[in-house]
């Protein structure tokens, strides 16, 4: 997915800046949704860190944001840039900017650049949100993200904030019930190749999971 490190490209940390979407990301989850988080304490408060989550909506990196305990640097879909409104927003919150299926040397750089600065970077292996409900078969930008920087990795579990629930429960005036679920962090195995580190790191998130949202990546089961 990716071409070899370039070096340079610092990015702002933009502390104070991001606080404030992580407060509105909590209020609008208690006005929104019937929300239960597991594991925030697992978060370290500073260090660099991948952040590694399951994509079912686009609620999913607000409630990363508003329960990290710490501000979060998202990388995103180049095309939310253009979006009215909301590209405004992104924009001016720092999102890394990612052009998915292209060799993207500029967006590496900066991804790089966070984690050596010990930022917390949040990133779905996917690539994109699940049209199935259940984890797809990941890219391998993360994993190689996690071997070139040599930070550690955080899997979230999500369920709950698929399109398909969320919508008509508000249509109902109801809450949709939602987990947000932070494990431990963890070190890839030395000398693992890409496609296996990015096996690897999926089956860290899909252990967060119940088995219907494990999809490929659960557990083999004879018949």
């Amino acid at each position: 997915m990716f071409p070899d490190a370039p070096s340079g490209g610092r990015v702002p940390h933009r502390s104070s800046r991001r606080r404030w979407p992580g407060a509105l990301a909590r209020l609008a989850a208690r006005l929104l949704l019937r929300l239960t988080v597991h594991g925030a304490e697992n978060v370290p408060a500073s260090g660099g860190l991948l952040l590694t989550m399951n994509h079912l909506g686009g609620a999913d990196p607000l409630l990363v944001i508003g329960y990290a305990g710490r501000p979060v640097t998202v990388a995103g879909k180049v095309e939310l840039l253009s979006w009215p409104v909301i590209g405004a927003v992104v924009r001016a919150y720092g999102m890394i900017p990612l052009r998915r299926g292209e060799a993207d040397r500029a967006a590496l750089k900066q991804l790089l650049t966070a984690l050596a600065e010990g930022q917390a970077l949040l990133i779905a292996p996917e690539g994109h949100e699940s049209l199935s409900g259940a984890l797809e078969k990941a890219r391998e930008g993360a994993a190689f993200l996690a071997q070139q920087a040599d930070v550690a990795i955080l899997p979230v579990g999500i369920t709950g904030t698929g399109w398909n629930v969320v919508l008509p429960a508000w249509r109902h005036f109801r809450r949709p019930c939602v987990t947000l679920t932070f494990g431990r962090q963890y070190r890839l195995p030395a000398g693992l190749r890409r496609p296996a580190a990015a096996g690897f790191i999926m089956r860290q998130i899909a252990a967060l999971l119940p088995a219907e949202y494990q999809g490929v990546y659960g557990e083999r089961r004879p018949g």
